[in-house]
């Protein structure tokens, strides 16, 4: 991947981070890292060829279960002490 590309998305998965933490738009937020997540299941699975389990814990299951986490802050609106 492109060096811009790289730069964007470590600065999305720290400020999606940043915000599920600090509860500002927090449902947004989740969404952002669900997507990185996905982007980095699809790059273990399609192109590194790394099974669930992986070797030395390098496979895509805590992938994974980031998604399933940053699903149910969707599904349950961030809980109450959100901010936006």
């Amino acid at each position: 991947m492109s060096k811009g590309f790289t730069l964007f998305l470590g600065v999305a998965e720290v400020a999606g981070g940043v915000g599920v933490v600090l509860g500002v738009f927090t449902q947004l937020a989740a969404l952002g890292l669900i997507l990185v997540m996905l982007g980095a299941i699809y790059k273990k699975i399609a192109v590194w060829h790394t099974g669930f389990w992986g070797e030395k814990a390098s496979g895509w299951h805590y992938d994974l279960m980031l998604v399933i986490m940053n699903l149910v802050i969707i599904t349950t609106n961030g809980g109450s002490y959100v901010l936006g």
